[in-house]
């Protein structure tokens, strides 16, 4: 089975969802259970508090990608994200981004120099 990687391949940074956290937090995932945690006391405390579903887990997390594969990149990505899943061709990724638009490198992507 190919390993996937979540990415974001637009400006404005990587974010998930309010329904995607949601999908993940009914499939237990601690995650989004802190993310929906965290947005219900701050909607509280102001109640025009925006959404914002910044994610602190690996973006290879079989929940993330099963959840992104279900909902679909617009529904599962946050507002200013467009989120993609990335296969690898094997078990190690950097992600590399700039201004929020993100890119993932491999090992055999990468030209290494020798020093004789």
């Amino acid at each position: 089975m190919t390993k996937k990687v979540a990415i974001n391949t637009r400006h404005g940074g990587f974010s998930i969802s309010k329904e995607c956290a949601e999908w993940l937090a009914s499939h237990g995932c601690p995650i989004a259970l802190d993310l929906l945690d965290t947005h219900t006391k701050l909607s509280k405390a102001d109640p025009g508090e925006d959404w914002y579903g910044g994610w602190d887990g690996v973006r290879h997390d079989a929940k993330l990608v099963l959840a992104i594969e279900t909902l679909g990149t617009a529904r599962a990505s946050g507002e200013f994200a467009h989120i993609q899943l990335y296969p690898l061709r094997g078990d190690r990724y950097i992600i590399r981004e700039y201004d929020g638009n993100e890119g993932v490198w491999e090992p055999d992507d990468i030209r290494w120099i020798s020093v004789p």
